[in-house]
């Protein structure tokens, strides 16, 4: 193999070569409004060449105090964050909304408690936190990350809420809502209506594969139009490029949509032909492809699409047995 061909390959795979990988935070940060910034991870699953900064967390400068989304997959993640917000900005942090209580947006929760921040997330996080696997999985990113986790603990939030409240901080303001289950039971949104932009989590994914192993697939679907309702004109995900015309909203909506809906759709053809979850689990990246060849260049699809075929072949079983 010739080296531009090598080279062609870690592209399409999308590999990161490690000398690319961010040695802080700060060094991914954009202005992406009026005093609306963002830090980005990279498309992979975490590792110790990326430190865990696999997603991204974003933050709003008002006349009262700052306003951050998600808080980074590790204790010094999180802090990073928060020195990053203080090079930007004098104003205190105020609140930290999580979106979701999965590893990559909350571990680093305590960093921006230590900033004073008052902590928000879906009232789904105590029952993630009470379950025996939520200590299990530390332990498991605890020997993937070594000392990258140093600091990093199972914390809950100030407050937790069921289906949303609204927030005035400093003449702005920020309505947080649960539409549905999608990604997780406890997905929040953080909307701003006036400036008709949406923080949207992982409901959205641009740039790699959604995971669909904590949520609802079908649900998701009905989360997804939901979020078309309201017309951003902005749409910032959890992981991936910001969206920042209505444009490329509804062309990242549909593309998740289209995924979802193919591997539900290819899941329940092999189940109906008669395949165990243990045949689809290890075909399933072969048939997809058959349905639209260019997922197999999606960013972790090899590894994560045999994950999402595995719930949503109990998704898809669970709602036959109820009629659904």
């Amino acid at each position: 193999m010739s080296f531009k061909v090598f080279l062609l390959v870690l592209l399409v795979l999308g590999y990161t070569w490690a000398s690319e990988y961010p040695k802080h935070v700060s060094e991914t940060l954009k202005k992406l409004g009026d005093n609306i910034y963002g830090v980005f991870g990279v498309y992979e699953q975490v590792s110790p060449e990326n430190r865990g900064f696999i997603s991204n967390a974003y933050f709003v400068i008002t006349s009262e105090g700052v306003l951050v989304i998600d808080t980074l997959s590790t204790y010094k993640l999180g802090k990073e964050l928060v020195e990053t917000v203080r090079k930007t900005t004098d104003k205190p942090i105020k609140l930290a909304v999580i979106t979701h209580y999965h590893t990559d947006h909350f571990y680093g929760i305590k960093a921006l408690k230590e900033a004073g921040a008052i902590t928000v997330a879906h009232e789904d996080a105590y029952e993630y936190l009470s379950q025996p696997s939520s200590e299990a999985f530390l332990k498991s990113r605890q020997r993937l990350l070594g000392k990258h986790m140093e600091g990093t603990d199972l914390e809950p939030p100030h407050i937790a809420i069921d289906k949303g409240m609204t927030i005035n901080l400093g003449g702005v303001l920020f309505e947080i809502s649960h539409i549905c289950k999608g990604h997780t039971k406890g997905d929040l949104l953080v909307w701003m209506p006036k400036e008709g932009i949406l923080f949207g989590g992982d409901l959205v994914f641009d740039g790699r594969l959604p995971f669909l192993g904590s949520g609802n697939s079908k649900s998701w679907i009905r989360c997804l139009d939901k979020i078309l309702e309201l017309k951003p004109k902005i749409l910032l995900p959890g992981h991936g490029k910001p969206m920042l015309t209505q444009e490329r909203i509804l062309d990242r909506v549909r593309w998740t949509k289209k995924y979802i809906t193919d591997l539900r759709n290819t899941v329940r053809r092999l189940m109906e032909e008669g395949y165990d979850v243990d045949y689809v689990r290890e075909h399933i990246n072969e048939e997809l492809i058959k349905v639209d060849i260019s997922y197999a260049k999606v960013p972790v699809f090899h590894s994560v699409n045999p994950v999402n075929a595995y719930y949503v072949y109990f998704d898809i079983e669970r709602e036959i047995l109820e009629g659904e």
